[in-house]
């Protein structure tokens, strides 16, 4: 007999495509949801948690059969800007409690930059010490109603427990951002063979600079990395760019300093697409937490550039936060490091 399926909401950032990594998140985190959590297949419905949710959204989240929150870098004050909850899902704490359907917050990222913190809504550094309370209300609220409640990073869980009371820390779990584990599951569900890995691929941010090189500056960080390239280049090794979200300024640098190196974007692109990309890469130098994540999934030689403490976490997380791992892009003299671990 026909078996009713449960109708299912996807809350998350699903408001564009041009960003590859939160692109992946959304099929991921449904297949990860039925293949891992609920173990059975379920009726979607999508909805931008950036959208305004007021109390009669509770009422349509209800007429589902449970809720799904998450991926992607949720907890953040200057994306989504609001006085409600003052992290990117703007929904008020008493809202929250008016859910009434099982809720599963899953492998959210605690995402604030360095020098940044969760009292400032904007790009730049005025803190509003009214959002503290008004975010740790929300959150306590959430991990309260939410049948499972996990982030991405062990290093995030220990954040988010120095700011929510302890009563709440044993609800808070780890769990992997699930475009790790789905991308390996459709690179051998569809068959993707790894192509001839020659690629020597650099992917870097253009978003936040002044958070990101908060201890040297992009042109010194850029300069450093042009070095490097053009010792690969003397070494015959083929380079590219990658950009898994559009951003270009350092293609452009290099442009403009007669650098000729090949370019992939992720940006716009299919699961099949991107994660087939990632496949031609031997070694991916990369400042982004979701080419970091994918690219350890899938193979390639992974040298994080770390300008962000996910990066630093992820590392942590899979044991790999060695020396010959990484170069920290504030505090390691860029081109010195590559230089020494990988010549």
């Amino acid at each position: 007999k026909n078996i009713k399926m449960k109708k299912a909401l996807h809350l998350y950032a699903n408001d564009g495509h041009n960003n590859s990594g939160d692109f992946i998140i959304g099929p991921a985190t449904k297949w990860h949801f039925e293949t891992n959590i609920l173990k059975e297949k379920v009726e979607w419905s999508n909805k931008n948690i950036r959208g305004l949710f007021e109390s009669k959204e509770a009422e349509f989240i209800n007429q589902h059969d449970c809720v799904l929150v998450g991926g992607g870098g949720l907890i953040l004050p200057d994306t989504n800007p609001n006085n409600l909850s003052c992290w990117q899902w703007p929904i008020a704490s008493s809202t929250i409690k008016q859910i009434n359907i099982p809720m599963y917050v899953v492998a959210v990222g605690y995402n604030l930059f360095h020098e940044q913190k969760i009292t400032m809504p904007h790009r730049n550094n005025t803190e509003y010490p009214e959002r503290y309370g008004i975010f740790k209300d929300n959150i306590e609220a959430l991990i309260d109603t939410s049948h499972h409640f996990s982030l991405r990073h062990n290093g995030d869980c220990d954040r988010l427990k120095e700011i929510v009371d302890q009563r709440y820390h044993n609800k808070i779990k780890f769990e992997f951002c699930p475009t790790i584990e789905f991308s390996k599951y459709f690179q051998e569900k569809n068959n993707l063979v790894s192509a001839d890995r020659e690629l020597y691929a650099f992917e870097v941010k253009d978003d936040r600079p002044e958070r990101r090189y908060y201890k040297t500056s992009r042109a010194a960080f850029y300069q450093d990395l042009k070095a490097y390239i053009l010792h690969l280049l003397s070494l015959d090794k083929k380079v590219c760019i990658l950009s898994h979200d559009g951003s270009t300024s350092f293609k452009s640098y290099l442009e403009s300093e007669s650098v000729k190196v090949g370019y992939i974007s992720n940006a716009f692109s299919t699961e099949e697409k991107i994660i087939s990309n990632y496949l031609k890469i031997k070694r991916l130098f990369c400042m982004a937490g979701h080419s970091q994540m994918m690219g350890h999934a899938l193979g390639c030689d992974v040298i994080s550039m770390i300008s962000h403490n996910k990066q630093k976490y992820f590392l942590q997380d899979i044991g790999q936060y060695n020396h010959d791992r990484y170069v920290d892009v504030n505090n390691d003299s860029v081109f010195q490091k590559l230089m020494e671990i990988h010549k």
